[in-house]
């Protein structure tokens, strides 16, 4: 039986995203003191979904961040200043009031930034408690995070990035083809059987487990993975 696709991808780092692309590393300084920031450059990176801004403080430091809705070259926004809350301010979450859409969000503390950073993204600040932050993802699930981590007021640019269609199909292949991934996929189902294991027969007659073990190798855990039950209910 041929290998199927997702257990090829999984058996080795060849498809992975092409890390190099990336224009620079973004994320925090490791600055301390408030101060204020221009925005020097922004740039187009083919590694995000968003256009990046460079920063330079007032202390010479330069940092590459996801660049906001709204933001242009020569904009001077604040570092740690909790008296000034606009978009492009770069605040501790405990500093921030209710209500206020925020991104690049951190987990813990000085790690520079790992939260809402895809193109046109954003989460809300819900509660503060004083010991603990909670915030609304796009998701819909409820995060609490520490009041020290830090975040960028606003929302991510290139919101309307998935509104455009893709009038050819060359276009769509380019895309998919920078972010290694497969295109066009067609369904398991429609595959002959040496192909998959779904393949060989009609549509309508597919009745095969999609059941793989919690300790499946990379590439075979797909489908349903160790579920406690399956079937209709």
């Amino acid at each position: 039986m041929k290998v199927p696709r997702s257990r090829r991808r999984g058996k080795s780092r060849v498809f992975r995203f092409d890390d190099f692309k990336a224009v620079a590393e973004v994320k925090f300084p490791s600055v301390q003191d408030s101060m204020n920031a221009r925005v020097v450059k922004i740039t187009h990176d083919p590694y995000r979904t968003a256009p990046l801004m460079q920063i330079k403080f007032e202390d010479g430091k330069s940092s590459f961040l996801p660049a906001f809705t709204g933001a242009y070259e020569g904009l001077i926004i604040t570092y740690l200043k909790a008296d000034s809350v606009k978009n492009g301010s770069i605040l501790r979450l405990g500093e921030i009031p209710t209500g206020t859409n925020v991104y690049n969000i951190e987990l813990k503390p000085g790690d520079g930034g790992k939260l809402i950073r895809a193109g046109g993204n954003t989460a809300k600040i819900m509660e503060n408690t004083g010991k603990e932050v909670a915030l609304s993802l796009s998701s819909g699930r409820i995060l609490r995070l520490k009041p020290e981590c830090r975040a960028i007021v606003g929302r991510i640019a290139n919101a309307g990035r998935k509104e455009k269609p893709f009038y050819k199909a060359g276009n769509k292949y380019h895309l998919t083809r920078a972010r290694s991934r497969y295109w066009p996929m067609n369904a398991a189902v429609a595959m002959n059987a040496y192909e998959h294991k779904f393949g060989g027969k009609r549509r309508s007659t597919q009745h095969k487990s999609k059941s793989s073990s919690r300790n499946s190798p990379p590439g075979a855990k797909v489908g349903a993975i160790a579920p406690k039950r399956t079937g209709v209910r």
